[in-house]
């Protein structure tokens, strides 16, 4: 049962693509493509800065004029056009827009030992959302209280579907509702399958591309 009454609009963009309306607010998640950023918004945040991570940034920044460009160190730098408009993500700090924050988890990605892969958890009044990015890890997130947890299951640069099971058993809290992303090859009903399994009493949701995130 969510703990919220009004849930927010979610929807998945794809990859590890997400579009959230947080009051009068709109943020985009890792826009893998042109499509994914010819949307509204207000602010773009970027896990890291691979490119199926990043190509949406620039068609979302032409589009929405007053919007923010929101990534680390590297993504700052791979995105120097938007430099102006661009606020470096740092560990350990919040980033407050009016109707949501922005706190930062640093990852681990898997192949790609020199990228640097922030994880992030948006929260807004009594909704929180996690998305790990590409990282092998959920380290940072086990004590989190989510609502919402999106993580990969591609294995190789990120978690795979047996270590992202085995990671979430490390949670402190009741887990959140879980939406695979970014499973290239994988089968995320067969992800969902294996959840189920150790986790009778949880849920796992694989939404279609453009589909909105049911509520909890």
């Amino acid at each position: 049962m969510s703990r919220i009454s009004v849930w927010p609009e979610i929807r998945f963009l794809g990859q590890s693509g997400f579009h959230i309306q947080l009051g009068t607010k709109r943020l985009l998640i890792d826009p893998a493509d042109k499509e994914s950023g010819n949307i509204d918004g207000d602010v773009v945040y970027c896990t890291h800065k691979h490119f199926d991570h990043t190509r949406g940034v620039g068609p979302f920044l032409e589009r929405n004029p007053e919007a923010v460009l929101v990534g680390n160190g590297q993504v700052v730098e791979a995105l120097h056009k938007w430099r102006e408009r661009a606020v470096e993500a740092k560990l350990g700090e919040q980033l407050s827009f009016d109707d949501f924050t922005l706190e930062f988890v640093e990852g681990q990605h898997g192949f790609f030992r020199g990228i640097i892969v922030y994880g992030v958890i948006v929260r807004s009044e009594g909704f929180s959302f996690g998305h790990i990015g590409d990282s092998i890890t959920l380290d940072g997130f086990h004590d989190k209280e989510l609502d919402l947890l999106a993580l990969p299951i591609s294995g190789i640069v990120a978690t795979s579907p047996k270590s992202a099971v085995e990671q979430l058993g490390k949670f402190s809290h009741p887990l959140p509702t879980i939406i695979p992303m970014h499973w290239l090859f994988r089968k995320p009903k067969s992800f969902c399958n294996l959840f189920q399994k150790k986790f009778p009493d949880g849920k796992c949701v694989v939404p279609e591309k453009g589909a909105l995130i049911p509520g909890g």
